[in-house]
């Protein structure tokens, strides 16, 4: 292990690498989570819920297969490639990237063989077209999760960027296209292998780029061992995440609740708070692809970025989830009538993802550091708790029991992690920090009830967002949430805008920390 420079040249390094990376993260999602929420809308005014049930659950069962079928390699390709590109040898992490590559390519076309195969003896004739084509778009997902994660090991998101926006826009267009001309579910499965494809092929340019020129090295037989293990120990945290995270919960409601629409309602809201749920991680995926080449040059410093990582993700993201909560009521003003039930979905899904918010960067300082295991048992004990209250509710209450089972689980898992991170890394919380935000979001989540039910529709909703933004920032005055060392790091965020918009950033941030700033 290399002898770490903790001096405040380093600290300042890896604060600009993470604004620098947060910045085109950032970009990547907002555009994402515009475009998706878009289509998500035409989609569902198009087809309705009854309609959507069986592509919904198609989609589901892809990304499953997807999720497990990766078998841990992309973390693995991310952990050991950023260390040893941070140890000076990129032979290396050259000769790491193309293992797992080729590894993942093979494991993507036997995916694609078996899922065929069952879809063509399985599956529901009436769908066959839709079917084959989202196994179609299960390879270049699968593989293009290896070069992604090779730009993040770099600390280079931006290479990530512009992939990901056209493969987005593509998908986007395509669907426009085929709800305006008829095309039905085949022209959304389509539209989906077409983005994904595209965006796969650009990030392997994308790598190769940078890396190509580079002599490959060896794997030694001591790190493939090392790979091994943590890759077998990410395949167990994946298939756990599915169960707790990931919307197990559809199975279950889908056999034991006989309202095919209740599936797409609870898909609907976890897609929505999902989206929501990646702004903040804009933080969390820059400062993971830091934690991990920290391990690289040293680990002192990694509890105090856990600690950091957990603020500003509870900073970002919870006036979001509260807000989106608060504007449920407003779902059949943007879906239509037929999307009514999903009110309450939606509002039990989004306070119930608050917790999930601050698990990341435990999760980070565990994965950083090789020490796995205790996700694994937490993630079996939450993953039974989920499955019991499942069969317990589901089939009374539908969606909202779905919502309920999967948000216990939830909850349980982040109080289970935090609490053995602070024991064994004898972490200081900080609570008085996470309580100004927390009471911020209560003081803006008042006004913008307040404001919707005084001002209904179009209008009020629109109108609330701003409100919204207005109260929180705000709040973040009157509570003092924003610490010195913030000030710091989002004007460093703003220094990757456009000129223009650098002066109104500025301002902003010193009425919001006037005596820090």
């Amino acid at each position: 292990m290399q002898t770490e420079n903790t001096g405040p040249s380093r600290s300042s390094d890896n604060t600009r690498t993470i604004a620098r990376n947060s910045f085109w993260y950032g970009l990547e999602l907002f555009f994402g989570l515009f475009v998706t929420f878009v289509a998500s809308v035409a989609v569902a005014r198009v087809m309705g819920p009854e309609r959507l049930s069986y592509y919904q659950f198609m989609v589901w069962l892809t990304n499953i297969t997807i999720s497990v079928g990766t078998f841990g390699l992309p973390v693995t390709t991310r952990k050991y490639m950023a260390e040893y590109l941070n140890r000076g040898e990129p032979g290396v992490a050259r000769a790491t990237y193309l293992a797992t590559l080729k590894l993942q390519a093979w494991i993507a076309l036997g995916l694609s063989v078996v899922a065929l195969a069952a879809v063509l003896w399985l599956g529901n004739p009436r769908y066959l077209a839709v079917s084959v084509l989202l196994v179609a778009a299960m390879a270049p997902r699968v593989v293009g999760f290896i070069p992604s994660q090779a730009n993040n090991a770099a600390e280079t998101m931006r290479r990530n960027t512009g992939p990901s926006l056209a493969g987005a826009t593509v998908t986007v267009v395509l669907t426009i296209v085929s709800l305006a001309v008829g095309w039905d579910l085949v022209g959304l499965a389509a539209a989906v292998l077409l983005g994904s494809s595209l965006e796969c092929g650009l990030k392997l340019y994308s790598v190769e780029r940078w890396l190509g020129g580079v002599a490959r090295g060896t794997v030694s037989p001591e790190l493939r061992k090392r790979m091994f293990a943590y890759s077998g120990q990410g395949l167990a945290l994946m298939v756990l995440n599915i169960v707790v995270w990931d919307r197990s919960d559809m199975l279950i409601l889908r056999t034991m609740n006989h309202d095919p629409s209740q599936v797409t309602f609870f898909s609907y809201a976890f897609n929505l708070t999902e989206r929501v749920f990646m702004i903040p991680t804009m933080f969390g995926g820059s400062l993971s692809a830091t934690m991990m080449a920290q391990y690289g040059r040293g680990q002192a410093r990694l509890k105090e970025m856990t600690m950091d990582g957990a603020r500003y993700a509870l900073l970002v993201a919870l006036p979001l989830l509260l807000g989106m909560a608060c504007l449920s009521p407003l779902v059949p003003l943007v879906y239509s009538e037929k999307f009514r039930p999903m009110i309450a979905t939606l509002a039990i899904v989004a306070l119930m993802a608050i917790p999930k918010v601050l698990v990341a960067a435990p999760t980070m300082l565990l994965q950083a550091t090789e020490r796995q295991g205790f996700l694994i048992v937490c993630g079996c004990l939450c993953g039974a708790v989920d499955i019991g209250l499942d069969i317990l509710l589901t089939p009374r209450y539908g969606a909202n029991g779905a919502a309920v089972a999967n948000g216990t689980a939830q909850t349980m898992a982040a109080v289970g992690i935090w609490v053995y991170v602070w024991k064994t890394n004898d972490l200081d919380l900080r609570l008085r920090d996470f309580g100004r935000i927390v009471l911020s979001g209560a003081i803006m989540a008042a006004g913008v009830l307040a404001f919707t039910r005084a001002v209904p529709g179009y209008l009020g909703m629109l109108a609330s967002i701003a409100i919204g933004a207005i109260i929180w920032m705000a709040a973040l005055r009157i509570t003092g949430a924003l610490k010195p060392e913030d000030v710091s790091r989002f004007l460093s965020i703003g220094g990757q805008f456009p000129a223009i918009i650098r002066p109104h950033w500025k301002r902003l941030i010193a009425w919001l920390a006037p005596a820090e700033a």
